[in-house]
């Protein structure tokens, strides 16, 4: 991951108040497509130049290639009310960085997963394990991108309610662990998306807490089709359950 710099130096005459709002609203387009991740940093002023620094997978996450038409008009219409272009400057690498970003030519499967702590991409490859760009999986509408992010920010604050162990824990836990819950369906109309889209099987995963013993939860079957899932040896060294069928993967119980 690394950090880039994103400014633009204002040289008109135009509404300075609509300006910041469109450079706003150009960093919540990029974080759509998943160009920056983490979501967006506060943008401040200095002089007469608008600056952020964001964090992005990849050096050229920026590069135009990546971009969508709503990127590319709020960049357009940025560019034309400050009169002037769009600066992006990579600072350095971002530090801490725990999963690789994959590199993969080819993807046997795609893993829609994230937690409260990911820092990266909330789809991984079923290959290699790493993080895949959601601006580097082809064919994704906008609207698919943002359903994506939209997600993403449901589950992280579902995750957030567990760890806080307090307030809506249960609740979060349902969601996450439930194959029929609401986060769990809008989860996995996106992999079937995905999946009918790039022709690349995406899978869902269900959080387990369970507090029962590691040989108790060995015998569980699938909670969508009631098959059985467990593997031999765990996938992508993290995952123990695995149902084709369903696209679902799962973890042991770290609660036992």
């Amino acid at each position: 991951m690394y950090k880039q710099k994103i400014a633009i130096t204002i040289n008109s005459d135009f509404d300075k108040e609509k300006l910041y709002d469109e450079f706003i609203m150009l960093m919540s387009s990029l974080c759509r497509t998943g160009q920056i991740m983490g979501g967006v940093e506060s943008p401040y002023v200095a002089g007469n130049e608008l600056i952020c620094y964001q964090t992005t997978l990849e050096r050229n996450s920026l590069d135009t290639e990546c971009n969508n038409k709503w990127v590319n008009l709020r960049i357009k219409n940025l560019e034309e009310g400050c009169n002037s272009k769009l600066k992006i400057e990579v600072l350095g690498e971002h530090v801490p960085f725990y999963k690789d970003v994959c590199t993969c030519d080819q993807h046997d499967s795609y893993l829609l997963f994230t937690t409260y702590l990911n820092e990266s991409s909330p789809v991984d490859c079923g290959t290699c394990g790493g993080s895949v760009p959601i601006y580097k999986i082809k064919g994704l509408t906008d609207k698919e991108q943002t359903d994506i992010e939209s997600w993403e920010g449901d589950y992280v604050s579902c995750d957030n309610l567990n760890m806080g162990c307090n307030v809506g824990e249960k609740w979060a836990i349902k969601q996450m662990s439930d194959p029929k819950s609401q986060l769990s369906q809008v989860g996995r109309d996106i992999c079937k998306r995905v999946t009918e889209l790039t022709g690349v099987p995406t899978y869902y995963y269900l959080f387990n807490y369970q507090a029962i013993s590691i040989a108790k939860d060995k015998l569980r079957k699938c909670p969508s089709c009631n098959g059985d899932w467990l593997l031999n040896e765990k996938w992508l060294a993290f995952y123990d359950f695995k149902c084709d069928r369903c696209k679902l993967v799962s973890t042991l119980t770290s609660r036992s």
